[in-house]
């Protein structure tokens, strides 16, 4: 997987060289926003929806290529969850083991909660078991972690003018 720190991100930047970064930096993004990590109980379950603690904006935010796992012979989509089967593995208390997957269609990528025990917001509207469409900038909240998707160049603007 493909993630780096926003900070360390924005400190790499070329001066006003999108096209590079774009280059560089190609795909889809999810940025996991900063806030509390809470980790899963000892024995592996979820985290029920009124254990959530409130958001805390201290700390820094991760950049999460959009990709399947290395090796992989088939590529129905890029699952997300707390088990170690996903693509993207984010090992807080409140995801279920495969909460989100994400497609990439013709019209360009969607996001579907994969029945998730604490559900999953796209821009405050429940996902409700639909697959919806993703523009660059659409907020996420899969259980209490907030993500938010960017193509090359909306991650390039948000770096660039200090959004970390």
């Amino acid at each position: 997987m493909k993630c780096y720190l926003i900070s360390w991100l924005a400190r790499q930047l070329p001066a006003g060289a999108m096209e590079a970064f774009e280059r560089d930096h190609e795909g889809p993004w999810l940025v996991w926003e900063a806030g509390p990590w809470r980790p899963p109980p000892r024995d592996r379950g979820t985290l029920a929806a009124d254990d959530r603690r409130s958001r805390d904006s201290s700390g820094d935010a991760l950049a999460l290529l959009l990709a399947p796992r290395p090796g992989r012979t088939r590529f129905e989509g890029v699952r997300l969850g707390r088990g170690p089967e996903n693509d993207l593995v984010v090992d807080d208390g409140t995801l279920s083991r495969a909460h989100l997957l994400f497609r990439s269609e013709e019209e360009g990528w969607t996001v579907e909660d994969l029945r998730s025990l604490n559900g999953t917001r796209l821009n405050g509207a429940p996902l409700e078991g639909r697959a919806l469409s993703l523009e660059p900038g659409a907020q996420i909240e899969a259980g209490a972690v907030h993500l938010t998707f960017y193509d090359a160049r909306g991650l390039w603007l948000r770096l660039r003018h200090g959004v970390a």
